[in-house]
């Protein structure tokens, strides 16, 4: 039987606290203006249905910054709640090592995301076509339609949100009636509420309402080939691409039979909400991807990719510029930035530049299970027969991170020879800046006792690493005198969507080619020979062992996507995060920050030494967050997630 409640609340489970009179709370409007003004009066002025319809965009979650004191579901707490990356301080810096209970978790979606899931449906009932020909803030007949599609894709995104962190919540689809007396609401099912998403979508796609997206065609390069001015709202392809990675998750083995404990929970009627394993979903999936790559090669999109004189990718610029400013490979972003907002909430530069540059802050570090998971520059795995990786002893390394491709001396040889995302997303011990600083010249990272950005005090580096990632190599962060730069904030782009597409196909036929296609296309971006390469030279045939794809699109995703805030889920999707997994949650390590650069190796006293950072308490009851504790005790009708 289908559930649809065709109601919406303003928190779910509590009273309704706004009885649809003040509007302070929701609007950007002076208090004695929102004193007088009822829902009838906001949607008969233009000016403010426009600001009702830009503040549904707050659902959006934010995964260009990471680190600062703005924790929240919403931010890019979970690069570090995963163990990609440390935060030094900061509400989220030590919450996987305390762990946490149904009562006192954080970092919670759910009561933000019903707000503004109700408010959605609020405005799709209230908008119309306001104002004359020569108000500026006139609401056409067309800009209505275009609004009430955006309205219906961020209640669609706003779901997926939900899902995504706690698996199937109750489902509400139109405003509720206020006088109503029962505001409490089970859980749908995880096929209830996939399909509802997956309708919704369908409808904004196939209505015409969304341009199809930013890029404009006619212009071959710049920031002009781009409507900028309208980078958050989205188009046709946003909800194209949604929409896959909607069926993604739903074939994935947390959503998919694979969660033994979930396929055990009830509501209280008896209804089971996880359903058990569908081979047909990844077909679903497969074709919702397929849609994907047909509207990428209509609308113009593909991999950044930057070519030298010879006609060559330029590896190490191509997997570095992709960040720094809009293109071709962007589906959806916002334009925050987050390079400097002038307090420690959000501030990139800040937190990932050494403490002994200038004024940098250096909260964010990236652990030593990250450092690992990067591939060799011959494309193998650090564990990999033949993949020439070695913690014997020093060496010199170019660093591509700066024009002159300085050579840095007395490197650790762990650091030697890798792949060029790794240069791109690390500072570790000796490396040199891209622009090195005035008042030494010959400057080197230094996290080793004794140093610039060793552990003295304790909102330092916790691991001898730094996030490097993300930034701007034309600028030096310095203190006061910062200069600001525009960066998206990407939600979508084309390389996640190609590995997803290689994941479906894996699971559906491991011999079809295209799982190895579409791995390779992006190895090749990043200057690593491709799995077919590998196989014809003898150093290592993965392909057409589903496990063995399997596990090697999962590491393509982890250094591809790397602390863009997908792993967390990722890992969690696939189950596996527990003891011996290879995303095992219960550890995590770094370089001896009580350690000496200059000690003999293997030695206690050396810096260049694995040394546990933090004991985390992982349980597989975290492979979903725990429904908010305060919503349970007020709705009687919602059951809690498994193990909680």
């Amino acid at each position: 039987m289908e559930r649809i409640w065709k109601k919406t609340i303003g928190t779910l489970g509590f009273t309704l606290c706004m009885a649809l009179a003040a509007c302070s709370d929701y609007l950007d409007v002076s208090n004695e203006i929102a004193e007088s003004l009822d829902l009838e009066a906001v949607f008969r002025n233009p000016a403010y249905t426009r600001q009702w319809h830009a503040n549904l965009f707050n659902c959006i979650s934010e995964y260009s910054c990471t680190g600062g004191n703005n924790a929240s579901g919403f931010t890019n707490v979970w690069s570090s709640l995963c163990g990609e990356t440390l935060i030094s301080s900061g509400p989220s810096s030590r919450l996987m090592e305390a762990g946490y209970n149904s009562s006192n978790a954080p970092l919670h979606r759910w009561w933000v995301l019903y707000r503004e899931i109700r408010d959605a449906f609020i405005f799709l009932k209230r908008v119309t076509p306001l104002g004359a020909v020569e108000d500026e803030q006139q609401l056409t007949e067309e800009s209505v339609h275009r609004m009430k599609a955006e309205a219906k894709f961020l209640i669609a995104y706003s779901y997926f949100s939900l899902f995504e962190l706690y698996g199937p919540v109750p489902l509400l689809t139109e405003e509720v009636d206020p006088e109503s007396k029962d505001l409490n609401f089970p859980r749908a099912t995880v096929d209830e509420l996939v399909d509802y998403i997956d309708r919704l979508l369908e409808e904004v796609i196939q209505s015409g309402d969304l341009p199809p997206t930013l890029i404009n065609a006619a212009i071959p390069d710049g920031n002009e080939r781009y409507n900028l001015n309208e980078i958050v709202r989205p188009t046709r392809s946003a909800a194209i691409a949604l929409r896959a990675k909607l069926w993604v998750y739903a074939a994935s083995p947390l959503f998919n039979g694979g969660y033994a404990e979930a396929l055990e929970v009830k509501n209280n009627d008896g209804e089971h909400l996880f359903p058990p394993y569908d081979p047909e979903k990844w077909k679903i999936a497969k074709k919702r991807l397929e849609e994907v790559l047909e509207d990428a090669e209509a609308c113009g999109y593909r991999l950044y990719k930057v070519y030298q004189t010879d006609g060559s990718i330029d590896a190490d610029r191509s997997v570095y510029e992709v960040f720094q400013a809009y293109n071709d490979e962007i589906i959806w972003a916002t334009g925050r930035n987050y390079y400097h907002t002038g307090s420690q909430d959000g501030v990139m530069e800040e937190n990932t530049t050494p403490r002994d540059l200038y004024k940098g802050w250096a909260h964010v570090c990236v652990t030593q299970e990250s450092v690992d998971g990067f591939f060799m520059k011959d494309g193998l795995t650090i564990d990999d027969p033949g993949a020439g990786y070695d913690e014997s002893g020093f060496t010199e390394v170019v660093n591509p991170c700066n024009d002159r491709k300085r050579t840095d001396k007395n490197i650790f040889t762990m650091y030697a020879d890798r792949e060029p995302r790794f240069y791109a997303a690390v500072t570790y011990e000796g490396k040199s800046w891209h622009i090195q600083p005035r008042f030494n010249y010959d400057w080197g990272a230094g996290f080793a006792k004794g140093e610039g950005s060793d552990n003295s005090v304790g909102d330092y580096p916790r691991n001898g690493y730094l996030l490097y990632k993300f930034k701007n190599r034309q600028i030096m962060y310095t203190g006061d005198y910062i200069k600001k730069w525009a960066r998206p904030s990407i939600l979508f782009r084309l390389a996640d969507f190609y590995l997803y597409y290689a994941e479906v196909c894996n699971e559906i036929d491991p011999e079809d080619e295209c799982v190895i296609d579409y791995l390779d296309k992006i190895r090749e971006r990043a200057g690593l020979p491709g799995y077919r390469e590998l196989a014809a030279t003898g150093k290592k045939n993965i392909i057409g062992d589903r496990k063995l794809q399997r596990r090697a699109i999962q590491q393509e995703r982890r250094v591809e996507l790397f602390a863009e805030g997908q792993r967390f889920f990722d890992i969690r999707r696939w189950m596996i995060c527990g003891e011996g997994e290879d995303a095992d949650q219960r550890f995590v390590h770094g370089m001896n920050m009580n350690g000496e650069r200059n000690r003999p190796l293997g030695t206690d006293q050396s810096f260049y030494r694995r040394t546990l950072i933090e004991n985390r308490p992982w349980k597989r009851a975290m492979y979903l967050h725990p429904i908010p504790f305060d919503e349970l005790q007020v709705n009687k009708k919602i059951v809690q997630n498994p193990l909680w």
